[in-house]
């Protein structure tokens, strides 16, 4: 992977419950995690066919990020990308090199 290709920055955001000062109830908060570059690219319908989990039609990102500063991420997050949120559907790891990691992002219909 070309780390100088990395020229675009995500947000990773998670929702978490937390308690209301004022009047002591809980509510739930997308809380930012950390803020990454990565390169995005979309799926082809070769990618599509192969991650049979994905559904086509379906608006799905690549996001390749750099290995070490992804490797806390899970699925159960969201990455925040020009506006719109994504949730994650894969995260692959690239445990040959240690170089990159490719996450696939469904994007969240408002």
């Amino acid at each position: 992977m070309i780390l100088n290709l990395m020229k675009t920055k995500i947000q990773v955001m998670k929702n978490k419950t937390v308690k209301n000062k004022e009047d002591g109830t809980y509510e739930d908060k997308l809380v930012l995690i950390k803020e990454l570059w990565c390169d995005v690219t979309r799926s082809t319908l070769k990618e599509y066919r192969e991650n049979s989990g994905l559904e086509e039609g379906k608006d799905n990102t690549i996001f390749l990020v750099n290995y070490m500063d992804s490797r806390d991420i899970t699925s159960d997050m969201f990455i925040r990308f020009n506006g719109n949120d994504y949730n994650i559907k894969n995260i692959q790891r690239d445990y040959e090199r240690f170089d990159s990691t490719r996450i696939t992002g469904r994007l969240v219909e408002k």
